[in-house]
């Protein structure tokens, strides 16, 4: 079984205090665990990028919009979309890729 940590458990020991991170969150479904466990990681962050389910593809999982409005409310502003992954048998968009950069510090 592979240990399970919280981001903020471990960030400090991989980035420089001066650093401008960038948050990737690429995780099947479990993004909002993840920023569960990262809310200093995320505060001291300069961007995120993030896959966004369009439709639900994993059980309990929050779609594009839920997790839009946090990274919105956690002063991030969404900068830019792209295609991610498309059903092949129609052509629709299951998910995208969004980038976000923080447009003002969390108080």
């Amino acid at each position: 079984m592979t240990p399970i940590h919280r981001l903020d458990s471990v960030s400090k020991e991989y980035l420089a205090p001066a650093s401008a991170t960038l948050v990737k969150l690429d995780t099947q479904g479990y993004e909002w665990h993840v920023m569960d466990g990262a809310a200093n990681t995320l505060a001291d962050a300069v961007g995120v990028l993030s896959e966004m389910s369009l439709v639900p593809l994993y059980d309990g999982q929050r779609l594009w919009l839920d997790v839009l409005n946090r990274l919105e409310a956690e002063g991030f502003e969404l900068w830019s979309l792209q295609t991610g992954f498309t059903d092949p048998r129609d052509g629709r968009t299951l998910q995208i890729d969004a980038a976000f950069f923080r447009t003002r510090r969390r108080l």
